[in-house]
C-alpha cells in the first residue's frame, strides 16, 4: 500500500474514484473518436495523449486489481491525468475570452 497514514477505508474510496474517473475519460475519448472518426481524432496531438493515458490507466487498473503489480502510492498516470484538467481550464479560459472579444 502507500504510506502508513493511510487507512483501507482510504485506499478503497481512493481507488473508486480513479476507477470512476477513468471510466469517465474512457466514455469520453469513445464518443470523442466516434464523432470526428479515429484518422481526424488521432490528427490532434492532445488527443494521441489522452488515448495514451486513458489506455495506460486502464492497463493499471487491470494489473493492479489483478495483484500482478503493486499499487503505487500516486502513480505515474494519475499525474498525466492531471494535464488533462489544465488542458481543459485553458481551453475553457480561451474560449471565454473569444466569447468577451466578440460581444
Amino acid at each position: 500500500m502507500g504510506t502508513c497514514f493511510e487507512t483501507h477505508c482510504t485506499v478503497s474510496v481512493a481507488d473508486w474514484g480513479n476507477i470512476t474517473f477513468v471510466s469517465l475519460f474512457t466514455i469520453e475519448m469513445l464518443v470523442k473518436m466516434y464523432a470526428f472518426g479515429l484518422r481526424k481524432y488521432l490528427n490532434s496531438m492532445f488527443n494521441r495523449f489522452d488515448c495514451f493515458v486513458v489506455v495506460f490507466s486502464i492497463v493499471e487498473i487491470i494489473l493492479v486489481q489483478t495483484d500482478v503489480m503493486d499499487q503505487i502510492g500516486v502513480s505515474v498516470l494519475r499525474c498525466a491525468r492531471l494535464l488533462r484538467v489544465f488542458k481543459v481550464t485553458r481551453s475553457v479560459t480561451q474560449c471565454q475570452c473569444q466569447c468577451q472579444c466578440q460581444s
